[in-house]
């Protein structure tokens, strides 16, 4: 098997990394100012988007580093802690539920959950209409 497409995604990543962070605590310090210093005073909310600009990368390039050897851990710390802002402003109700749920699928990785019945079933799912149909 080859492995180049491997090879090429961790060269790309190293060199994005090497772009925008000079070591870990570098990563660290950065991100404690897009928290801290920059979205207080910019009145942004933090968002993965606004994270990457802030970076000078693109939101593909901030996906990519949070599997970096070095840097991914505390990406992953800080997507965590954006997904915790979001929430927060929901349950305050300054932020829709509808986008929060968007944002949350789309940026975290979180997905729909079916219900489960008390036996731990999930129910079937009823077109109206059409079960007699597919049923012949």
């Amino acid at each position: 098997m080859n492995n180049t497409y491997s090879t090429n995604k961790d060269l790309t990543r190293t060199r994005t990394a090497r772009a925008v962070f000079s070591s870990g605590e570098d990563c660290k310090a950065k991100l404690e100012r897009y928290f801290e210093e920059y979205l207080p005073a910019s009145g942004e909310v933090a968002d993965i988007e606004g994270l990457a600009d802030f970076l000078g990368i693109t939101r593909k390039d901030l996906i990519a580093l949070t599997e970096h050897k070095t840097y991914g851990v505390l990406l992953r710390r800080a997507w965590n802690r954006i997904a915790k802002i979001k929430k927060q402003l929901a349950f305050r109700g300054k932020l829709p539920a509808a986008v929060l749920s968007f944002d949350l699928k789309n940026n975290h990785g979180y997905r729909d959950r079916p219900e489960e019945q008390q036996d731990g079933s999930v129910p079937a799912v009823i077109f109206q209409g059409r079960a007699e149909e597919w049923a012949k």
